[in-house]
């Protein structure tokens, strides 16, 4: 992911829905922080195809605030039969639905899907490229709005055998004590014994997008454990990595953790 520009002026903004749905703008958004791969789309990425490894094939997964991004969906497109994705940003959607349509102006993931599929180990040739771009059309059924806020996120109750939210509750959140209720909120999308795979940087409570700033929280490892751990999950089943970044970014690095219901 790309640095962050430093000349932003605006105001920090609270985290809430209609802030997002107001103001985020999810061409800036890619152009700044999906220009090009680096170390940390790596880790994710490696991260991300380690957990599905653990999990049966057949799974209904969930890409719970996906932004405009899809290199989460790469991975979990070879093990789900079936996946959701949701935003609180209808225009985040409108992004998603352009590449599904495979339209002319959508945003090119074939390099991230590329990027898994060797971390799957299976050799990246544009007909295996264009396989997992056809499976992941494929598997992707319903486009939905989210509130990670809300007690009912998806403001209806459904249940998945797993959700991956990736950088998505630290920004809706201004500390810890709303993060572990946040975690609580989207963990009532899971299934008993279902997964949550959760992507939260650390060292920042700003990041810029554009022109503006929004607020996060800046979570350390221990209160990921933690949060984990209050919303219901195993704690034998809890795998966390970390990863520190380069200096000059808004952010010291990334902790990654996946876990298990009870």
């Amino acid at each position: 992911m790309a640095d962050s520009p430093k000349n932003a002026v605006n105001v920090p903004l609270l985290p809430t829905r209609q802030d997002f749905e107001h103001t985020f703008d999810p061409k800036s958004y890619l152009d700044e922080y999906f220009n090009g791969l680096d170390d940390e789309d790596r880790f994710t990425t490696q991260f991300i195809v380690s957990a599905l490894r653990k999990m049966p094939k057949g799974l209904v997964a969930h890409e719970f605030g996906g932004g405009p991004t899809l290199y989460s969906v790469a991975a979990l497109a070879a093990r789900a039969r079936e996946i959701h994705f949701s935003d609180c940003v209808q225009a985040n959607l409108d992004q998603v639905q352009r590449w599904l349509n495979d339209e002319p102006d959508a945003f090119d993931w074939r390099p991230y899907i590329e990027l898994t599929l060797e971390a799957e180990g299976t050799p990246a040739t544009p007909a295996a490229v264009a396989r997992r771009a056809a499976d992941m059309r494929r598997r992707v059924t319903r486009l939905m709005i989210c509130d990670a806020q809300a007690a009912l996120p998806l403001g209806e109750t459904i249940k998945y055998d797993l959700v991956a939210a990736h950088h998505c509750t630290d920004v809706a959140a201004t500390n810890v004590a709303e993060w572990i209720q946040v975690l609580r909120n989207v963990s009532t999308l899971i299934v008993p014994g279902g997964w949550l795979l959760v992507s939260v940087t650390t060292g920042a409570g700003l990041y810029t997008v554009g022109q503006n700033k929004f607020r996060c929280v800046d979570l350390t490892p221990e209160d990921v454990y933690q949060g984990y751990v209050a919303a219901g999950y195993d704690s034998r089943s809890l795998h966390m990595e970390t990863k520190v970044v380069p200096d000059g970014r808004e952010y010291s690095g990334i902790v990654m953790a996946v876990g298990r219901q009870l």
